[in-house]
């Protein structure tokens, strides 16, 4: 376990703390729906899917977040505007947690900006992402619209390293740093994604994680399931596929270990596992922490609910 003496911002978004040192807060956990391979998707262009087996999904991930103390937030990835704007009017009818906004493409990201502009819920929202992709079209938009919390991608294609990461959040001779690039277009709670590129790289991402901790203090984290199932559909062979969930939830405890304040996990449905091993994981490193002088500042916190 990473622990260190730099404070770690707190923010709260739609009613859940994110952020702070290890062992005060409990990891939040993101899962994603209506990706591609999503079953319950039968369009993805008009957004039709089935709403009872998704609700489902939903509900019992929900259910978990309540039993472990573990908060929820929900990652909708969208491939167009019209399928976009659909998921969001689902997903807020039914549960009141923060929702990412993960399209395809910046029209479709925006568009989900717009609805949530009609529902009323753009405080909900947290944008993602402001990345070295991201045009100056789009970085206008999220002032236009008042974004005030977003993921920022701690990503330079020119260094994969640690430090590599954190450079491309600082930036370098004229090029311009993200964070100051996220600032600049009204974003107040920023999110550091470390960034996964590949299953023995997660060790990678999480020194990133304490990097940004002492340089930013911004709450920050990763989606280990990008290495993860990219790994399971390509490399496994029968005996570790067998195997999936355990080495799928090693990743994001490890992560929890070197200091993430959130992880985007892949599939809502994996969090039938997934919230049982983060669980027991931010209870001992809550535990621990008091040898610290860190205390959890709720009580809703794993060790409290867990054992």
């Amino acid at each position: 376990m990473i622990q260190h003496d730099s404070p770690v911002k707190i923010f709260e978004i739609s009613g859940t703390k994110i952020g702070g040192r290890l062992g005060e807060l409990p990891t939040v956990l993101i899962g994603s729906l209506f990706y591609s391979r999503q079953a319950e998707v039968k369009d993805h262009r008009h957004g039709e899917f089935d709403k009872t087996r998704t609700a489902d999904i939903v509900r019992e991930a929900k259910s978990l977040s309540e039993t472990t103390g573990n908060p929820l937030a929900l990652d909708l990835m969208a491939y167009h505007p019209e399928a976009m704007k659909k998921y969001l009017r689902f997903i807020v009818d039914l549960v009141d947690c923060p929702i990412l906004v993960d399209g395809a493409d910046s029209q479709t990201r925006l568009a989900c900006l717009e609805e949530a502009e009609t529902q009323g819920v753009r405080s909900r929202l947290i944008y993602d992402a402001v990345s070295p992709d991201t045009s100056e079209e789009e970085l206008k938009a999220l002032k236009d619209h008042s974004v005030e919390s977003a993921i920022v991608m701690a990503y330079d294609k020119r260094d994969f390293t640690p430090q590599g990461r954190i450079r491309a959040l600082i930036g370098e001779g004229e090029r311009p740093g993200l964070v100051a690039l996220a600032q600049k277009a009204g974003v107040t709670k920023l999110l550091i994604d470390t960034v996964v590129l590949d299953v023995p790289g997660i060790i990678l991402a999480g020194e990133a994680i304490h990097l940004v901790h002492e340089k930013f203090g911004y709450p920050a984290g990763c989606s280990p399931a990008n290495a993860t199932y990219e790994w399971k559909r390509s490399k496994m062979d029968s005996a570790l596929k067998r195997g999936f969930e355990s080495c799928d939830a090693s990743a994001n405890v490890a992560l929890q270990l070197m200091g993430a304040n959130f992880l985007i996990f892949g599939p809502l449905k994996a969090a039938r596992y997934i919230y049982p091993a983060c669980a027991i994981a931010d209870a001992m490193i809550a535990y621990q922490a008091r040898k610290h002088g860190i205390k959890p500042l709720t009580k809703s916190h794993p060790i409290y609910k867990v054992f």
